[in-house]
């Protein structure tokens, strides 16, 4: 199993409906509308580099997205 954050920088405007098609994405997690240089954080669980791929193809050609950027976990630390 893998985790990955996708982030993505948005065409203003396009936000809701763009959350709207990437909730219907499967192994996505949790979306989070963040400030700064990007605009939408996506976490995904997959098996797979193939499976990522899939995901981050999809959130590619939805309306609006503009950029992704992904990285991989490669290790995370509970507090």
């Amino acid at each position: 199993m893998m985790n990955a954050y996708i982030l993505i920088s948005m065409q203003p405007g396009n936000s809701d409906k763009a959350i709207a098609e990437m909730r219907k994405i499967e192994h996505v997690e949790k979306i989070s509308v963040v400030a700064g240089e990007f605009d939408i954080v996506i976490r995904v669980k997959v098996e797979t580099l193939e499976e990522l791929l899939e995901a981050t193809n999809k959130i590619q050609m939805i309306q609006g997205v503009q950029k992704t950027t992904t990285q991989v976990i490669e290790k995370e630390i509970a507090l």
